[in-house]
């Protein structure tokens, strides 16, 4: 369990949703810091490796447009190596989609809040909250799959390095 997991999920939406009143790179820098932890702890725990993911999922958007440039590609640089990981890219699943999949993935980020505070344990949520469908069966495995969290960290992090690298990008 990550003891202040709701007080930075609560900064990471501040962030996503543009009225965090705190250091913004900072706060983006220390969640790649304490994912480079995560990832490189042994034994490694996986929760803890996708909270800090899915956090800097959660904040691509500032990465992509307002972070400054060693801070987005710093962001960049975690979240395609996360994606690439054989622990949490993993092999075969049994999964038939993932949210990952979804064409929306910027509105999927409406849950991460719910998201989030389910993967720390602190949670009144279900897994099956998460499940727009009502169907509710496997909502956790298919959250949870490696390949799902492999896939959004993929997309943020192929977003911000694009978008870092882009002449339109001024910082």
């Amino acid at each position: 369990m990550i003891a202040d997991a709701r007080e930075l999920a609560d900064d990471w939406e501040s962030i996503r949703q543009g009225y965090y009143l705190g250091e913004h790179d900072e706060t983006v820098l220390s969640c790649v810091e304490r994912l480079g932890r995560a990832r490189a702890a042994v034994p490694r725990d996986p929760d803890a490796t996708m909270f800090f993911t899915l956090g800097l999922v959660l904040m691509y958007g500032h990465a992509v447009w307002d972070a400054e440039p060693e801070v987005a590609d710093r962001a960049s640089v975690a979240l395609l190596d996360a994606a690439s990981d054989a622990e949490t890219a993993g092999g075969p699943c049994g999964h038939d989609a993932h949210p990952c999949d979804d064409d929306d993935l910027d509105g999927l980020l409406e849950s991460f809040e719910m998201l989030l505070s389910l993967v720390a344990g602190d949670s009144e949520y279900r897994w099956e909250d998460l499940d727009e469908t009502g169907e509710g069966t496997g909502a956790e495995a298919r959250w949870r799959c490696p390949r799902n969290v492999a896939g959004l960290a993929r997309w943020a992090g192929t977003a911000v390095r694009d978008r870092s690298r882009s002449p339109e990008a001024s910082h």
